[in-house]
C-alpha cells in the first residue's frame, strides 16, 4: 500500500509540473529595434556620460528642463567601429530613438542620431531595422562643431577684425589655442588647465566667475548642462 502511494504521489507531482510548464510562457512588451552605424569617438566621453541607444516621448527642448529616456542601452565602441545594436522592449510612449549621450541620472544631454517614430513602425509586429549611417561620436568633436563653431569662433576667428584676445577657436586651431596656454585676463592660469577648472580661464569666464573679461559670456550657451559638458572634458584630460 505504502508503494503505491508513493508511486500515485510521483505520478501527480509530474502530472502537476508539466501542467504548469505548459500554460506559462515569458513574452516581452513593446517595440523590438535593431540599428547599425559606423561609429567612432565613444570613449573619448568621460565617466559622467554614456553613449545609448535610447527612447524618449519628446524631443530635445531648448531649455533647462531635465529630460529621460523611457528605455535606454548603452553603447560600447566596437572594434571595427561597425555598430549592431538591439533594443527590445520600447514602450508605446516613445516617439523618438536616438544615439545620444546621457548623464548618470538618465538625462539626455545630447542627440547624436535621432528616428521618429511612426504609426506603422509602432503597429509592426517585426522588428525595426535603421541604419544610422556614419557617426563620429568624439567629445571633443562635438564642442567643438556645436559650442565653437556656433557661438566662439564668430569673434575669436572668422571675423574680419581677426581673432578677439588673439584666441582662435575655429576648427583645426581650438585645442592648441586653448590646452596648457596662459590666459590673457588672470596671471597664473591657463585658457584650459586639464584636469582642473578653477585654473581654466575657459571655465570661469562661462560661468561669470571672471571678472576681467571685457565682454559677458555667460549667454554663449544655452543651458547650464552644456557648460557643464564643457567643464566635464576640461576634468577630463582636456582632450
Amino acid at each position: 500500500m505504502r508503494k503505491i502511494l508513493i508511486a500515485s504521489l510521483i505520478a501527480f507531482s509530474a502530472c502537476d509540473d508539466g501542467d504548469i510548464l505548459e500554460h506559462v510562457t515569458y513574452q516581452q512588451e513593446g517595440m523590438k529595434v535593431a540599428v547599425e552605424a559606423e561609429i567612432s569617438g565613444i570613449n573619448s566621453w568621460t565617466n559622467e556620460y554614456t553613449v545609448t541607444l535610447s527612447g524618449f516621448e519628446s524631443q530635445r527642448n531648448d531649455k533647462d528642463i531635465p529630460e529621460y529616456s523611457e528605455i535606454s542601452k548603452q553603447i560600447l565602441q566596437p572594434k571595427d567601429g561597425k555598430l549592431h545594436i538591439t533594443l527590445g522592449g520600447v514602450p508605446q510612449t516613445v516617439n523618438y530613438l536616438e544615439i545620444t549621450v546621457i548623464n548618470r541620472i538618465r538625462q539626455r544631454v545630447i542627440t547624436l542620431w535621432q528616428h521618429e517614430l511612426t504609426a506603422d513602425d509602432k503597429n509592426s509586429k517585426d522588428t525595426l531595422r535603421l541604419d544610422a549611417g556614419r557617426l563620429d561620436v568624439d567629445m571633443f568633436t562635438y564642442i567643438q562643431n556645436e559650442y565653437l563653431n556656433k557661438s566662439c569662433a564668430n569673434c575669436h576667428g572668422l571675423s574680419e577684425r581677426g581673432a578677439a584676445a588673439g584666441l582662435f577657436l575655429t576648427e583645426g586651431k581650438s585645442l592648441a589655442a586653448m590646452v596648457n596656454v596662459p590666459s590673457s585676463k588672470r596671471a597664473g592660469i591657463n585658457i584650459v588647465s586639464p584636469y582642473d577648472t578653477a585654473r581654466s580661464s575657459l571655465h570661469l569666464i562661462l560661468w561669470g566667475k571672471l571678472p576681467e573679461a571685457h565682454h559677458n559670456h555667460t549667454d554663449k550657451l544655452a543651458i547650464d548642462a552644456e557648460k557643464e559638458l564643457i567643464d566635464n572634458w576640461i576634468l577630463g584630460g582636456g582632450k
